[in-house]
């Protein structure tokens, strides 16, 4: 063999060992691009549970955009490993926790009626709400194959964070809600019967003030005033019937927003209450939600009288039908 064939395979090999040096850096390089591209950024938030073009859309973003520092995706929750419920992290202009369904208290989804907001209906199949003062949106899904142990089922909550401008909001948040609960459900293993497609989710309507005798939302039915505000009556986690003039406002809540209420007062743990400080009574109910609890928040130290107990009563019984509940206890002023 000469020594030209030598040095002709040398500088082959030169030739495809620098090939596949380039090769190797220009891929290692473009991965560690995409990775910093909005869409490789939503897909790892949460622990990879994120539904991503719903988030993209709330954030004006698109897979491909290059918006730098103006994305920002951000773990609140440490130590929660991917695909575990649990996760809390903050997504372009929002922010997401992904939870089980007995867990009592985060201060995001607690967020979602402190205020003077209606939270309202989700439809389509769907138990949550959405709340356009807010910006915020939450759905609660029940995982038939799942025990006490795992929680029974999970919460996906989201809500714009303060600074954010996001135009028509609502459909935008129940799409990220509700696409992030079909992801959650797959990738936790949850057997669920999931409602219908987000667009059919998002409610059309919101709070109206009504004549008492019109109500038929969640308001149906009062009598002891003139006029009412109400919302669709719906499967929400919490909802609300405003009666005016009277300084009334009743109001249920199920699942976590219940558990939180009722771990805070001792004198929960009775089944009702005429109390003339919080009048209130109960309901027992199926997996998920366990129990319904019914309070009228009011000003003045004045007892309801028997019209407005009447009013409460019956605002129970007709919430806890669509949730699939007991008939609430009777309200009675001697307990």
């Amino acid at each position: 063999m000469s020594d030209s064939d030598d040095r002709g395979r040398v500088r082959r090999f030169r030739k495809w060992f620098v090939i596949a040096a380039v090769v190797l850096l220009v891929g290692a390089g473009g991965y560690g691009f995409w990775q910093q591209y909005p869409a490789a950024m939503v897909g790892r938030a949460c622990g990879g549970m994120l539904s991503v073009d719903p988030f993209l859309e709330l954030s004006g973003a698109s897979r491909l955009s290059l918006i730098g520092s103006d994305f920002v995706v951000r773990k609140r929750t440490l130590g929660v490993p991917p695909g575990v419920l649990g996760q809390d992290c903050e997504v372009g202009v929002a922010e997401v926790q992904i939870s089980r369904a007995d867990d009592r208290y985060t201060g995001l989804r607690y967020y979602a009626y402190a205020s003077d907001d209606f939270p309202v209906p989700l439809e389509a199949g769907w138990s949550g709400f959405v709340s356009d003062a807010n910006r915020f949106a939450s759905v609660m899904v029940d995982c038939r194959n799942w025990g006490s142990d795992e929680g029974t089922g999970f919460v996906v909550t989201t809500r714009l964070l303060s600074s954010a401008s996001v135009p028509d909001p609502r459909p935008k948040l129940v799409r990220a809600v509700i696409e992030t609960a079909r992801s959650t459900a797959e990738q936790t293993g949850c057997d669920a019967q999931l409602g219908e497609d987000a667009e059919l989710a998002v409610p059309e309507g919101g709070t109206r003030a009504t004549p008492a005798a019109e109500a038929s939302g969640t308001c149906a039915g009062m009598s002891s005033v003139e006029t009412v505000q109400e919302t669709d009556a719906g499967t929400a986690l919490f909802e609300v019937c405003k009666l005016y003039n009277s300084g009334l406002e009743f109001t249920a809540r199920y699942g976590h927003y219940e558990k939180y209420e009722t771990s805070s007062l001792d004198s929960f743990s009775k089944p009702s209450s005429a109390d003339r400080s919080l009048p209130w009574t109960s309901a027992t109910c199926a997996s998920p939600f366990d129990r319904g609890l019914y309070i009228v928040d009011k000003s003045g130290t004045e007892p309801l009288t028997d019209a407005e107990l009447a009013d409460l009563q019956r605002f129970a019984q007709q919430s806890a039908a669509r949730h699939g509940c007991n008939p609430p206890e009777p309200i009675d002023r001697a307990r």
